[in-house]
């Protein structure tokens, strides 16, 4: 089952729409009918689907291109780690591509996590001062209820937000959503982000050891809030060999 960035709803209600701003279609009514314009009527009758198409869906050109040389979806995943490392509830697959910029991968992450609910996976900065977070959760019973989100926060010690409001939606949303399935007791979703956004909100991944943060829950929401957190932990992690 594959997904992009605009299948899923935000948190409360903050979804991003992707619609044209007014109908993309020619007007063809004042066109007189001879030969050159009979050939117009028709190129426009062509073009018109395919720039509605763009224009209602821009991102869709840019994965096209992030994947011109291979399908993020079926790519073999040649890293991985668990990061429970008592109970085996939290498992990291990764690997990169190159094939945009060699100095600034697309890095493709899976996550296993052994639940129906939702989970986050935490890069933090190498100062301890920021954390960027995905979040993500599928409801197959209820789809109005999944979500796929880019939050971040400034930490306290490295360790949870300062700010009792927890995590904040960035401004953008710089994951790209590959793939989702799930089985009885599991949830495995495979995303996309560049090694290094540009972005003030996230944190770039870099050579040697990263404090990765791990976290799920058993449900997804409860009383209008998410469910609260049924196991986290922290590791330190080399998603890019020095």
């Amino acid at each position: 089952m594959s997904f992009d960035t605009n299948t899923m709803e935000s948190l409360k209600g903050k979804t991003k729409s992707n619609a044209s701003p007014g109908d993309p279609r020619p007007q063809l009514n004042h066109i007189q009918p001879n030969p050159a314009n009979k050939m117009s009527i028709r190129f426009l009758l062509i073009a018109a689907p395919i720039l509605a198409i763009c224009a209602a869906h821009p991102h869709r050109l840019k994965d096209v291109h992030q994947r011109s040389s291979r399908d993020l979806e079926t790519m073999i995943l040649n890293n991985t780690v668990e990061l429970d490392k008592q109970g085996g509830t939290f498992r990291l697959d990764w690997d990169f591509v190159y094939d945009q910029d060699a100095t600034n991968p697309q890095v493709v992450l899976e996550m296993r996590v052994a639940t129906r609910g939702w989970f986050s996976l935490r890069f933090t900065s190498a100062d301890l001062s920021l954390g960027d977070y995905f979040y993500g959760a599928y409801d197959a019973d209820r789809p109005s209820n999944s979500f796929f989100l880019d939050k971040h926060c400034e930490l306290n010690n490295g360790r949870g937000c300062e700010t009792a409001d927890g995590p904040k939606d960035d401004l953008r949303n710089d994951f790209q959503l590959i793939s989702i399935v799930f089985g009885q007791d599991y949830t495995l979703m495979r995303i996309a982000r560049l090694a290094d956004t540009g972005h003030l909100q996230d944190v770039a991944i870099t050579p040697g050891p990263m404090m990765i943060g791990w976290f799920w829950s058993a449900g997804i929401w409860e009383s209008g809030q998410l469910t609260p957190i049924d196991k986290m932990g922290f590791e330190d992690v080399v998603l890019i060999p020095e």
